[in-house]
């Protein structure tokens, strides 16, 4: 006797074969990742085995010295020269000290990676200001002989090696795996997800395979914050996108003591406290709720109707996207590429993922900015 498959069973079976299509595409990507994983773990032990603190006097009360504790110089690069030695100064540094300084960051940047008279102007013009500036002291954080932050006196020091490790154990605990992490100079980035997809049915964009998980950045640098998001994965196209921010915890306590062994105890409960919180808020992330509300939000971003003409110059103007950007993420919404995870309706849930699927082809620091921007359109779905 012959069997029917019924057409609802068909459809169930069809979607469980396009679920193990993705499952093992995310599987691959994944895998293929886990040694930038590894690469981003070692460069923070590392670096952190060279990194040095210094507490620093700068300021009028330094005039009346005949040789300030910190100057600047130009050799090949700007320096900043110190009784441990001549550093380098980072661009990071450089924008830094600007702030502090009261002059213009983008104008002494250009300097610093300028010409030799460039590079010598720079170093002028932070002498002169240096000596004139009300701050009395700086927290300088720096790599080897890189100065890589300049900052306030009354910066909260953290073990970001701890608090990293805390995420991944957490996330880990909760069934998570890590899919994704980068380092740059000044930030340190890393998503986990649940490695078993949630099917989102949405009525003008089909059904959404996404894989559910969380975010967390910092920087020792002064370059951003403790962070922590929900982290949102396309199984269909790999594109991802962040949430708003579950926590923002600013690197700010008390005046750093004269000689930093003594805020050692400071150092290491401030580091507690923070791994406590991060621990909390990953398990919160991986919460049924929190995953539950995601969904519907992404099912509610598939009912509001936009123009993305409107919407991209908008994005432009707000000075979210570049203009070429704004371009790039028109192309994709008009070739309609199931593959790019964007499909069906003129929505705002397509409009977030013409933006992640540009993301992807981007340098990993920008590619997480628009993972950012394109979350934060998501804060127009009002949920009951």
């Amino acid at each position: 006797m012959e069997t029917t498959v019924m057409p609802a069973a068909a459809s169930v079976q069809k979607q469980q074969g396009l679920n193990q299509v993705v499952i093992n595409k995310v599987q691959r990507m994944i895998e293929s990742r886990q040694g930038g994983v590894m690469d981003t773990i070692n460069r923070l032990l590392s670096e952190g085995r060279i990194a040095q603190d210094f507490i620093a006097p700068i300021g009028v009360s330094q005039r009346s010295k005949e040789r300030p504790v910190i100057s600047f110089k130009a050799e090949g690069r700007v320096q900043m020269a110190m009784p441990e030695g001549n550093f380098n100064l980072h661009g990071n540094a450089i924008s830094q000290i600007s702030e502090k300084m009261g002059i213009p960051a983008k104008y002494l940047r250009e300097l610093s990676a300028g010409d030799v008279w460039q590079k010598q102007l720079c170093a002028t013009i932070l002498n002169e200001h240096s000596g004139w500036t009300e701050r009395t002291r700086v927290l300088i954080r720096a790599v080897g002989m890189e100065v890589r932050g300049v900052l306030s006196d009354s910066y909260r020091r953290l073990n970001s090696v701890d608090i990293l490790t805390a995420f991944i154990r957490e996330a880990g605990g909760q069934g998570a795996v890590v899919s994704d992490a980068y380092m740059n100079d000044t930030k340190v980035w890393c998503e986990t997800i649940l490695p078993t997809p949630i099917e989102i049915p949405t009525r003008k964009n089909g059904t959404v395979i996404i894989f559910a998980g969380a975010r967390f950045s910092t920087s020792d640098y002064g370059n951003g914050s403790v962070d922590m998001r929900s982290f949102l994965l396309n199984g269909a196209c790999l594109n991802g996108m962040v949430r708003e921010s579950v926590m923002r915890q600013i690197h700010l306590g008390g005046r750093l003591p004269e000689s930093l062994s003594f805020s050692q105890k400071t150092y290491e409960l401030d580091t507690q406290t923070t791994v406590s919180a991060v621990s909390d808020l990953t398990k919160g992330l991986y919460s049924k709720d929190t995953i539950m509300q995601k969904a519907i939000e992404i099912q509610g971003a598939s009912e509001i109707d936009v123009d993305f003409d409107r919407e991209l110059k908008n994005l432009v103007q707000k000075g979210a996207l570049l203009k070429n950007e704004g371009r790039e993420v028109e192309k994709l919404l008009m070739n309609n590429n199931p593959d790019d995870g964007v499909t069906g309706g003129a929505t705002l849930w397509k409009l977030t993922q013409g933006i992640t699927a540009f993301a992807r082809e981007q340098q990993p620091e920008r590619c997480r900015e628009l993972h950012e921007i394109s979350g934060q359109l998501m804060n127009r779905v009002k949920i009951n």
